[in-house]
């Protein structure tokens, strides 16, 4: 399975020295409705089969829920989508591959081939789905007053607290890894290919000084001299691609005489 992480030009050149993603806060996610979830806990009178709670137990559980799901961070990527590959998506360039109006760059990977740092981390990973409406989650299915219960409560509802989105956010088609014991994810033998957008040739030189392998790197097209195509996108290697710009500014220069 191919998984495309979009990202701006000023972390891409961490990433490919490095040859890992970092995971990132949970907390620090752009979905308002995600980031106050955890706070929309809702209370069920019985907790774990029938038992009664003593009131003081069950408020330091609900603190330790709260603490125990903001340990967990993520590493997003998008798929392909039915009608467009996931490297094309218009609507992802501007939001996750922009940089000061400066073109960034989509990762395409290997999903098989990617690594775990550390090796023994434990991962959830899947894609996410997309409700019409994020119900509250019900507090409730363990014993509160094990030493444990928040871990094994976060665990055990990680679908719905981390693996559902507002339908509003389908068009990203996302895929995530969570974990609160990996660090990064070791992508040294999993990239497949480098995209850049054919509209900013500062950035399209400076990646393929980074990366030193041009059979790697596929530039879009995104425009083209008479019509403007999204779906698909064009792929030109890079000399091609460097021509075709090349004729492009020779087209728009400005008749000065």
């Amino acid at each position: 399975m191919n998984l495309y992480h979009y990202t701006k030009f000023s972390n891409f050149g961490s990433i490919w020295i490095q040859q890992r993603i970092k995971f990132s806060e949970w907390t620090n996610c752009n979905d308002v409705f995600e980031r106050e979830k955890i706070y929309n806990l809702t209370l069920q009178s019985k907790q774990y089969n029938g038992k009664e709670c003593p009131p003081v137990k069950f408020k330091q559980f609900v603190s330790e829920v709260f603490k125990e799901a903001e340990r967990y961070r993520q590493v997003s990527f998008s798929l392909d989508y039915k009608d467009l590959k996931g490297y094309a998506s218009p609507m992802m360039w501007g939001h996750y591959a922009r940089d000061f109006q400066r073109s960034g760059v989509c990762i395409e990977l290997d999903s098989s081939k990617i690594k775990l740092e550390p090796e023994r981390a434990k991962v959830f990973n899947g894609r996410v789905v997309y409700k019409k409406e994020l119900t509250a989650t019900h507090i409730g299915g363990v014993d509160a007053e094990l030493e444990d219960a928040a871990q094994m409560f976060v665990e055990r509802n990680r679908k719905q607290l981390f693996f559902h989105k507002h339908k509003h956010w389908q068009p990203e088609n996302e895929y995530r890894f969570i974990s609160k014991d990996c660090k990064f994810l070791d992508i040294s033998d999993a990239i497949t290919s480098v995209y850049v957008l054919g509209e900013d040739n500062v950035t399209l030189q400076l990646v393929k000084r980074i990366i030193m392998d041009t059979e790697r790197i596929s530039f879009l097209n995104v425009g083209g001299l008479k019509s403007l195509k999204l779906n698909p996108m064009n792929l030109y290697d890079y000399e091609d691609m460097i021509e075709l710009m090349n004729n492009i500014n020779n087209n728009n220069q400005w008749d000065t005489e």
